[in-house]
């Protein structure tokens, strides 16, 4: 059964966010008009999204977001409804206090990211600086929960109107950024690092240089075959692999080096890999091209999957470049220092372009917990990290959403900074 929708304008905004919450999330087919009279003699469940209100309609007043056509500063000020906060709000007595599709498409567009702000060194929109941390609800997919209320809404109003269940997903994701601690670097880099090593001091580091390197001990991070063990039963992994040339910020392996080439194709046989495009690469589709074909030639795959090493994005440039590279599928949206719902879902969508004023055809699947944010950034040690990430998984799991964790092969390696933390990520799945 369709959903009618009345409008007195109907703007790409609209329909797109409509379209992704109404049909997307909620599975209801669903038509506008413009016409009044129509629109009063329809029988079935219908929206009123205008200043006026209708008989047996569901009304919400526009807050005008949706007919704008470029950026601008929004005056935001929050409030409550359901238990949850809102902003936008429109009209007290109508049936939705504020207007939730205007709202929604704030978020998920990232349209903040489009007003000016301060990056950091990385060029990067930090979390400090949304609308979500500054107003506590980073940690709540926020959007997905208002439409659980606005599903109840209705259900009740029309009781003959059919709501998808919604069902759970976990995707885990591997980024390789350094392949290997210490082992296929070359001669002269391994000899000038365990120079360096014995010059600093750092004794227990030049042994154990010494040992991986006469095959008496295994490399740190080579855990790919505990990864192997662990992810048996997870098919759906995504590993994302950094290419590109050698950097201050890109640190991997060539992939033309024969042990990477060995480990793209093993990885292959089971999984699904995606480009990582590195961090020299930012800005410039023909280098991320390279990197692409590059993976594809190794792991006889066709590329459609992407995560930004560093989780560098600018909005829209990367999401553009990538869209024309054929990209279909990115997983960036997130942050590197806090966990949570950066475009406050956990709901993948296409991405909606403000400077183009129209929907590209690149999804974005967001994630929601990253090793390196939970230790640095959320500063917690390994027991508080399982607990913390189970708690944001149940959230998701309460809405039918979808969870995606990234692991890096490093942080299972029980060195350094990791030490306590090899066993993390296997807790994590057995506990979802």
């Amino acid at each position: 059964m369709q959903l009618l929708v009345f409008a007195h304008k109907t703007t790409p905004r609209a329909k797109y966010i409509f379209h992704h919450i109404l049909f997307n999330m909620m599975g209801i087919p669903i038509t506008f008009t413009n016409e009044e009279d129509y629109f009063e003699r329809f029988t079935g469940p219908k929206i009123a999204y205008c200043s006026n209100s209708f008989n047996n309609s569901i009304n919400i007043t526009p807050h005008g977001l949706l007919s704008e056509e470029n950026v601008l500063n929004q005056s935001v000020t929050m409030g409550t409804w359901q238990n949850l906060p809102i902003f936008f709000e429109t009209d007290a007595a109508k049936d939705i206090p504020f207007d939730l599709f205007a709202t929604s498409f704030y978020l998920v567009s990232r349209y903040e990211e489009y007003l000016p702000f301060e990056a950091d060194k990385h060029n990067r929109f930090c979390h400090e600086h949304s609308l979500a941390f500054q107003n506590n609800f980073l940690k709540i997919p926020l959007v997905d929960l208002w439409v659980k209320e606005f599903s109840a809404i209705l259900s009740s109003k029309f009781s003959e109107i059919k709501i998808e269940k919604r069902t759970f997903i976990y995707t885990p994701t591997i980024d390789i950024d350094n392949a290997f601690a210490y082992k296929n670097k070359g001669v002269v880099h391994t000899l000038l690092a365990a120079a360096k090593a014995l010059f600093l001091g750092k004794i227990s580091e030049f042994y154990e240089r010494v040992l991986v390197h006469l095959n008496l001990k295994n490399d740190p991070y080579n855990t790919y075959t505990y990864l192997f063990k662990i992810l048996a039963n997870r098919k759906q992994t995504i590993w994302f692999v950094l290419g590109g040339n050698k950097s201050q910020y890109d640190r991997n392996i060539p992939l033309q080096h024969k042990a990477m080439k060995k480990l793209i194709t093993k990885i292959s046989e089971s999984y699904t890999i995606g480009v990582h495009p590195s961090y020299q690469s930012y800005g410039n589709s023909v280098q991320i091209q390279k990197e692409i074909e590059e993976i594809k030639k190794y792991g006889n795959q066709v590329i459609t999957k992407s995560r930004q090493h560093f989780l560098r994005l600018t909005l829209p440039q990367t999401y553009q470049h990538l869209a024309n590279l054929g990209i279909t599928e990115d997983y960036t949206m997130g942050y590197s220092r806090a966990i949570g719902f950066r475009a406050s879902t956990c709901t993948p969508f296409k991405f909606y372009d403000l400077e183009c004023e129209k929907e590209l055809t690149l999804a974005i699947v967001p994630f929601q917990v990253m090793d390196r944010a939970l230790l640095a950034g959320e500063k917690l040690d390994a027991k508080t990290a399982i607990a913390e990430t189970l708690r944001i998984a149940q959230i998701v799991k309460d809405v039918g959403g979808h969870f995606v964790t990234i692991w890096h092969n490093e942080s299972l390696s029980n060195a350094n900074e990791w030490k306590g933390w090899s066993n993390v990520l296997e807790k994590i799945i057995n506990g979802i």
